[in-house]
């Protein structure tokens, strides 16, 4: 039967249309603009990202909406040393934060710390043995300098004067 089949008229005048089903709907998805004869079968339009390789692909949209980010490996912890505030997936990369001095040349370096803790002290070089004659408080590194206690009379001019003590 044709699309505009007309019942009373009886020659064929040669207009007759073909019955063409499809999606009549203008703004469904899969509107077809060739069918006459809506067969039930309009799809709505959801947008949304459609590249299967983006970050945020939507498996359910069937019209790309231009939405579509890349996928950014990094570490995602906020709180981690090496955080990429760039990457949306996270690769497993982070690195926990350790505070320290990450001065090499500080006498308390600490070569597992990542992050500067204020904490470094510089390098004193002295004397280091509390029992040394020439102990210094202040050293916290061994300069190789300590002389020994030597008891006796430092007093040039005393009788027993001793040149070897200190």
């Amino acid at each position: 039967t044709a699309f505009n089949y007309d019942s009373s008229a009886n020659t064929d005048d040669g207009s007759c249309v073909a019955v063409v089903t499809g999606c009549t709907t203008s703004v469904a998805f899969n509107y077809d603009s060739s069918a006459n004869t809506d067969d039930g079968s309009c799809v709505a339009v959801v947008s949304g990202c459609t590249d299967a390789t983006a970050f945020n692909y939507d498996s359910s949209a069937n019209t790309d909406d231009g939405s579509c980010e890349a996928v950014v490996t990094g570490c995602t912890a906020s709180a981690a040393f090496n955080y990429n505030s760039s990457a949306n997936t996270d690769d497993g990369s982070c690195v926990s934060v350790v505070n320290g001095c990450t001065d090499a040349t500080a006498f308390n370096y600490d070569s597992s710390a990542n992050t500067d803790d204020g904490s470094c002290v510089a390098v004193t070089l002295g004397c280091i043995n509390p029992s040394a004659f020439n102990y210094n408080s202040l050293a916290n590194t061994s300069d190789n300098s300590c002389v020994a206690v030597v008891n006796g009379c430092i007093d040039a001019t005393a009788f027993n004067y001793d040149s070897s003590a200190n």
